[in-house]
């Protein structure tokens, strides 16, 4: 038997190369942001370039995120199947072009049908990109270095978006400066992405690893995997509590990426700041949120590759539960206490993604891992769904911080169900955890 690469201190699965895992790695740094670009520059598109009504900024937000995850939904498990005969890196590049496209064409849309045409472009990609990033971050680790790689992923994708918001929040701005219209402002930055998405297609090509995980395995029809990856949970309660653990962490990066800039933006506009202001504060706040999972991302992944990993689920759902429902004691994001809950706030959102991917990956049969990966996915895309669309609408009915209070109590819920799952069916000690391959 081969003696297994290595990636810094990561010990890499069988076949797979440093570049692959560098590869991964500045995936995450590049798609995960594009794709939460989308959430950063709609109140901007809303006002400025489609000049819809603020009162009714919540629930667009909140349909055309429902639309987006309808698509997703319907493709996620299918894509996650596919990958497992077809091989990872080809179907992301489709989805990364697929997602350029949208961005392409979606601040040209001139009215409501067009407007939800052009964002269905962009939900096929982001149907596709995620589940493969997701299922190369599960497959490039030895399941005893899982937990770290995971870590690094997610460095990886909070330096993403923190460069993001940091660039790209401020860049309408920047361009309202030089002299365009807030309008063209925001057609132009969408058209920066597009160029991104380019270069990162073209990365994923170069460096991530070409073919089928499990090749020795023989190819089974998509919807015979499709179907697998459900009755895995069945089989497994484990895999039925990581499928939970995506309903609650997708919920909550919703939250954060679509419903916080919101809120700050509206607030912005009764203090009487422009739009251009409103974005840079919020970018402010989801780089510190990210920033934070920068600075701790490696202990909590480190702290995962030592313990049971569905007490380590139990403890971070419990802590993320605690920070939302802190969030929405904050009466005025432009406070500096916000800027301290965004601080607690990156600590719950980088732990319960995290453990509940180490716990996946963990649990996953290598063969069907695209196919568990995908429910893994479809699961978060229909939280994805209902936040989006509950989120919209006690957003505008209730409060701008009642999607807090929401997601508050999914995690809490979540704490409970593991702290159930680890009495019952534990799963691996934490010796074997450490041991494993």
């Amino acid at each position: 038997m081969s003696v297994p690469k290595k990636f810094g201190p990561i010990v890499l699965a069988e076949g797979y190369t440093r570049l692959n895992a560098f590869g991964v790695l500045l995936g995450g740094f590049s798609i995960i942001p594009l794709l939460a670009f989308m959430g950063l520059i709609m109140p901007t598109l809303l006002r400025e370039v489609f000049q819809i009504d603020p009162d009714f900024h919540g629930r667009m937000t909140g349909n055309l995120g429902v639309l987006q995850e309808v698509i997703v939904i319907t493709l996620m498990g299918v894509v996650g199947a596919a990958s497992d005969n077809f091989g990872r890196r080809v179907l992301m590049v489709v989805g990364l072009c697929l997602v350029g496209l949208g961005l392409l064409v979606y601040p040209l849309a001139e009215n409501e049908l067009q407007l939800y045409g052009y964002r269905a472009v962009f939900a096929l990609g982001a149907a596709t990109a995620p589940i493969m990033y997701g299922a190369s971050m599960q497959d490039t680790p030895a399941n005893r270095s899982r937990g770290r790689f995971i870590g690094l992923g997610s460095i990886a994708t909070g330096g993403g978006i923190i460069l993001m918001a940091l660039t790209v929040g401020r860049l309408p701005l920047y361009l309202v400066g030089r002299g365009f219209t807030p309008a063209e402002a925001g057609i132009y930055t969408c058209w920066c992405m597009v160029a991104f998405a380019a270069v990162a297609a073209t990365m994923v090509w170069l460096t991530w690893r070409p073919g089928r995980v499990a090749a020795s395995e023989p190819r089974k029809p998509v919807w015979r995997n499709l179907g697998l990856g459900f009755s895995e949970a069945i089989r497994n309660p484990r895999i039925a509590l990581s499928y939970l653990t995506s309903f609650a962490s997708r919920g909550d990066l919703v939250v954060v990426i679509t419903f916080l800039p919101l809120w700050v933006e509206q607030i912005g506009w009764d203090a009487g700041l422009s739009t251009g202001g409103g974005t840079r504060r919020a970018g402010i706040m989801i780089a510190a949120i990210n920033g934070v999972g920068l600075l701790v991302a490696v202990f909590i992944g480190w702290f995962v590759d030592r313990v049971n990993r569905v007490l380590a689920v139990c403890i971070a759902f419990a802590v993320a539960g605690a920070a939302y429902l802190g969030m929405a004691m904050v009466e005025d994001p432009y406070l500096n206490i916000a800027l301290v809950a965004c601080v607690f706030l990156g600590i719950g959102e980088i732990s319960v993604i995290i453990t509940g991917n180490a716990l996946l990956g963990q649990e996953a049969p290598k063969a069907r891992r695209g196919a568990v990966v995908g429910v893994f996915g479809l699961i978060g895309a229909t939280s994805i769904l209902c936040t989006n669309y509950f989120g919209g609408i006690v957003f505008d009915m209730i409060s701008r911080v009642a999607p807090f209070v929401m997601m508050g109590i999914v995690n809490l819920i979540v704490a409970l169900v593991a702290l159930y799952v680890l009495i019952r069916a534990p799963g691996m000690s934490a010796r074997e955890v450490r041991t494993s391959t």
